[in-house]
């Protein structure tokens, strides 16, 4: 049985038989990476503080149909292995499906637990609930009572602003008795030691506010005796009247007559009756957005005018339209009919405009943009048709596409895209898979699965986000400068990567600048070897070592990274290989599709950008069969098959079991009839007891093979064991003539004869 995510669980959960229980017991103590697992397993299902992914989520972990699939071992077998990378690699998502699994497991075991309650426990669990609401309710209305006082308060500042300074300390007064009277304990200490002095100018504050109100009170009635004057004018001469109503909307026409309008202030909401009839002192005419209950409630008119155009030199109700739109979130209360309509029918509103009866659901905010025309794809989740599962593609982003709140990269071979996040540039190099999201507080973050990025800004004060193997925090300052972060994924030699995780190593190097990092905790805990928040210094890198998981260490480089102050750029064979994909997807052709063609196109840096690039998506017929060709226009240069092959082969072998598993297949499969298994071994590599138990001969004798792509294996694993000088090495030519090669053999044979071909001799 193979060690994986899902037999780990089920193990943890011990719901396996006797014999493959007692199996993966022996497989789990001799693996340490799985006992790491194990313990991180533990730790996220009882730690309280892990989230929970959302109901609505999107995407192959986060959608709730696909935990159920893998809980009940009914995943595709294509989704699986990506499935459990971001089980690995997430807390999160790790935690939600091992508590899932153990809970299906107490179930399987104890039916008891899931019968119904008796009447003795429900009403217990009942008065619990009950109780607990209980508090709850009575700390959200003691905020509420102190936020009505605040605001009481504050809108009797606003209201005696007029009245001068004497009327804000009156505010002043009644908002501190208002909050001692409705929050215990929270008496105002300063408004008993008020003197006698500041009682009089209160009392004289009150006199002058009293003042206000009448004199505003004059001028209401003042007002309306104009208005009623008017209008008494107004009968003696209706054509007076006429004229005026052609002016009016329709809506106020049909209303009956009603005060000039004003705008009341806050308080108005208050539920104290004194502050509820303050009006403002100097009204001014607002526009009032009318709905279709509203208007359906009015009379109708016989022969409405033609409401005109809005003008935008009238002021507009504050947050008049966000209220508007939300509104038909809330139930109305039925209206009555108006005057004419048939009962059981909706009577028509005489805005002219028909409000939506829902919102619009709102675009989420794009987070930021593709900057230049380097090709970067990104993971879609196309929705599942005729009867077909949903399932993730990786599809390259449109020039100058927005990025959505969460998105999924990789740079495929040959490909230097860039991209503003948050107003952070972020320069990934090919074959780079990492996750862009921004934190609440909005500082915008990366999380680096494999590969490697260069980020800066333009502005001092802009920080990052970054997630690079064990190393989680935030540069807070210091990205003038450009910085490198890098995450490899490394095997030993002779390791099976089927079995053995890869090896995880991530840094953060600075270039000429320094930068400030603070780092977050994960699982709780900080890395040891570096502060919590500090400074670090220009060519200094912040490293980290899966093989000690609690540790981080400081180090001075005697360079930066040559990829780090001077950004590669593709030559010119790479860059016609992308602009000959970019061509075939602007001409409408898929992408996969596209792909599938250049494999097969005469240009061989054609053929290796499409195979490399299917690798990084899991697909290897076409990188297989691209490194084992051996016609006439189609066999690479040795050059050109050592670069696809180390751009491809490893990163496929450390990805995890399943895309090792896949590329093993393959092999078999596409390779030379018989070669597959020595193939795949030679891809892995050899340790030096490998090498010591027959390997070396083996390699040896690869190199008379009568395969090319098998010589040309064996002959690079020989190179790298031994690392030969150059003389030596060109005694060998994999694609030479036979007669040729023999040279090159007899050396690497005598070599093996003295023992010479061992990893420890270069140690």
């Amino acid at each position: 049985m193979r060690l994986t995510v899902r037999t780990l669980l089920a193990w943890l959960d011990n719901v396996l038989p006797a014999d493959e229980q007692h199996e993966l017991g022996d497989k789990v103590a001799a693996s340490a990476a799985a006992q790491q697992l194990v313990e991180r397993i533990r730790r996220v299902v009882e730690r309280p503080t892990v989230p929970a992914p959302r109901v609505d989520g999107k995407g192959l972990a986060r959608d709730a149909n696909s935990v159920a699939c893998f809980l009940d071992n009914t995943l595709e077998h294509d989704r699986l292995e990506e499935f459990e990378r971001v089980l690995i690699e997430s807390d999160m998502h790790l935690a939600e499906v091992a508590a899932c699994h153990q809970l299906i497991a107490t179930f399987a075991e104890d039916p008891l637990s899931t019968m119904p309650l008796d009447e003795e426990r429900r009403a217990r669990l009942l008065a619990a609930m009950q109780h607990r609401l209980a508090v709850r309710f009575a700390a959200v209305e003691r905020e509420e009572q102190v936020a009505n006082a605040q605001a009481v308060g504050a809108a009797l500042q606003s209201t005696a602003a007029a009245g001068g300074n004497d009327a804000r300390g009156f505010g002043d007064q009644i908002d501190t008795v208002l909050i001692d009277r409705r929050v215990p304990g929270a008496a105002s200490a300063g408004s008993q030691r008020r003197s006698s002095m500041a009682s009089w100018a209160s009392a004289l504050a009150a006199l002058m506010l009293l003042l206000l109100l009448g004199g505003l009170l004059y001028r209401s009635l003042a007002g309306r005796r104009d208005a009623t004057a008017a209008a008494k004018a107004a009968v003696a001469n209706p054509a007076e009247v006429a004229a005026a109503a052609a002016t009016v909307p329709p809506e106020v026409v049909s209303e009956p007559p009603t005060e000039p309008p004003t705008e009341q202030p806050a308080a108005a909401v208050s539920p104290e009756p004194a502050t509820a009839a303050t009006p403002e002192p100097t009204p001014e005419p607002v526009e009032i957005a009318v709905d279709e209950g509203m208007v359906a409630e009015s009379p109708p008119t016989a022969a409405p005018a033609p409401a005109p155009a809005p003008s935008t030199d009238m002021p507009r109700v504050p947050q008049g339209d966000a209220l508007a739109i939300a509104a038909p979130l809330l139930p109305a209360p039925p209206s009555p009919p108006a005057a004419g309509v048939p009962s059981g029918q909706t009577p028509q509103p005489t805005t002219p405009f028909d409000p939506p009866s829902s919102p619009e659901p709102t675009p989420a905010p794009a987070i930021g943009f593709v900057a230049n025309g380097g090709m970067l794809l990104h993971r879609v989740v196309l929705p599942a048709v005729a009867g077909a599962a949903a399932r993730a593609v990786w599809v390259p982003f449109a020039p100058e596409a927005a990025l959505e709140p969460r998105e999924e990269v990789l740079v495929p071979a040959g490909a230097y895209p860039e991209v503003s996040l948050g107003g952070v540039t972020i320069r990934p190099l090919p074959a780079t898979r990492a996750t862009l999201t921004v934190d609440p507080d909005g500082t915008p973050r990366i999380e680096i699965a494999f590969g490697r990025v260069v980020a800066r800004a333009s502005r001092g004060d802009a920080r990052l986000g970054v997630i690079a193997g064990g190393l989680s925090g935030t540069i807070m300052a210091g990205l003038l400068a450009p910085v490198a972060i890098g995450v490899e994924l490394d095997r030993p030699p002779g390791s099976d990567p089927t079995l053995d995780p890869a090896r995880v190593r991530a840094g953060i190097t600075t270039a000429a600048g320094g930068i400030v990092w603070k780092q977050s905790a994960v699982d709780g805990e900080m890395l040891a070897g570096i502060g919590p928040e500090g400074m670090l210094d220009a060519r200094q890198s912040i490293l980290w070592d899966g093989a000690k998981p609690r540790v981080a260490a400081v180090v001075r480089l005697p360079a930066p990274p040559s990829w780090l102050e001077s950004f590669p750029q593709s030559d010119r064979v790479e860059r016609g290989a992308g602009e000959a994909l970019a061509a075939r997807i602007a001409s409408g052709t898929p992408f996969d599709r596209a792909l599938r063609e250049m494999s097969s196109d005469r240009r061989a840096e054609n053929r290796m950008l499409a195979a490399s690039t299917l690798g990084m998506l899991g697909e290897y017929d076409e990188l297989v069969e691209l490194l084992g060709s051996e016609g006439a226009g189609r066999k690479l240069e040795n050059r050109q098959w050592l670069s696809l092959e180390g751009a491809t082969v490893p990163l496929a072998l450390a990805r995890g079991e399943m895309s090792a598993g896949r590329l093993h297949e393959t092999f078999d499969r596409i390779g030379p009839p018989g070669r597959g298994e020595l193939l795949f071994r030679m891809a892995c590599g050899f340790s030096d007891e490998q090498l010591a138990a027959g390997a070396d001969a083996e390699l040896v004798a690869a190199l008379e093979d009568s395969s090319l792509v098998v010589r040309r294996y064996a002959f690079k694993c020989l190179c790298e064991i031994v690392g030969p000088s150059a003389a030596d090495k060109a005694k060998y030519r994999p694609d030479g003539l036979p007669e040729l090669r023999q040279e090159g053999v007899s050396w690497w044979r005598s070599q093996q004869e003295k023992a010479a071909i061992r990893w420890l001799e270069r140690r």
